[in-house]
């Protein structure tokens, strides 16, 4: 038998027509548009977010250290109303403390020359700023460069010591820095007498932060020069603006504290915190953040010294 063959029927393709091509590719530019749009703005928005960043970095790294010298406010040593261990003058913070290597700086008694008289002539034991001290324990571990806090009585003064020699056995000198302020607090002898029995000196720590007007850097010490200048080390670049205010018991801030002036809401053993303030801009620029304009930003600290708090609540 013969196989019948049938004829194969082929069907005609069909293409696209214009419009559908025309909608497809509007479709499409329209997809890509969108995910043009999102990519650029996520682009920009983390380029945004990096550049903010450094800027955040950079405080974080100030209110650290703020916060942890700050911290060291008045150990060992309690604040009066004219010679606190914290203040603050516009630009400038300054905190002192007694240090610890490890046990307390040692306060050394002033050389007795038995006179009966309970005060020695105007100025030092040995000169307008010399003064001779016993030792304890037949030793004494002051050095020139070193600050001390000076207590006659109840009044205080801070020298900066720019030469310390053994005398005798039992007595060393020293020579200071002749100034009637260092960091913002009564310096020298000026017209103090040094009383015979119940003057000394111990060694003192300080903090220093103040802002670089012409190079925008904020600085940091731990040290004054012979000269009382504080030897700094940039802390931040590009720092606008800087502004420290005291926090007192009563509610209020100033900029600083002063403990003979008429105004008793701002003494210096009334103090119980800092406020802090700075202005940082990102060091570099990205033409696609904020026009290219560096970004600037505000921070605020504010501080409450545990060793503040706790004369306070001693009082």
């Amino acid at each position: 038998m013969q196989s019948r063959r049938y004829p194969q029927v082929s069907r005609a393709r069909r293409g696209f027509s214009l419009a559908e091509i025309l909608i497809s590719m509007t479709v499409a530019m329209v997809v890509i548009a969108g995910a043009t749009s999102f990519s650029m703005q996520s682009w920009k928005t983390r380029r945004n977010w990096t550049l903010r960043e450094t800027v955040d970095r950079d405080a974080r790294f100030v209110g650290l250290s703020l916060a942890r010298d700050v911290q060291e406010a008045g150990i060992a040593m309690t604040s009066t109303p004219v010679f606190a261990s914290m203040d603050t003058r516009g630009d400038t913070i300054s905190v002192l403390s007694v240090p610890f290597l490890p046990n307390e700086a040692v306060v050394y008694p002033i050389y007795n020359d038995g006179d009966t008289l309970p005060t020695y002539p105007a100025g030092g034991t040995c000169g307008a700023t010399c003064i001779d001290f016993q030792k304890v324990g037949g030793t004494y571990e002051l050095v020139a460069g070193d600050l001390v806090k000076l207590q006659v009585g109840s009044t205080r003064r801070l020298l900066m010591l720019t030469s310390v020699a053994n005398r005798s056995t039992t007595l060393f000198r020293v020579n200071f820095l002749n100034v009637k302020t260092l960091a913002g607090r009564p310096s020298g002898l000026d017209s103090l007498r040094l009383m015979r029995s119940g003057s000394s000196i111990q060694k003192l720590n300080i903090y220093m932060y103040w802002r670089d007007a012409a190079k925008q850097q904020l600085m940091r010490a731990e040290k004054l020069n012979t000269s009382g200048v504080p030897v700094g080390a940039v802390m931040a670049n590009q720092v606008e603006q800087f502004q420290a205010r005291l926090l007192f018991v009563t509610g209020t801030e100033h900029p600083t504290y002063s403990g003979v002036d008429a105004d008793t809401t701002n003494d210096g053993n009334d103090i119980i915190g800092m406020k802090v303030r700075a202005k940082i801009k990102s060091q570099r620029s990205d033409p696609a953040v904020n026009d290219g304009v560096p970004v600037s930003r505000w921070y605020e600290w504010k501080m409450a010294p545990r060793n503040l708090l706790y004369e306070k609540n001693r009082m």
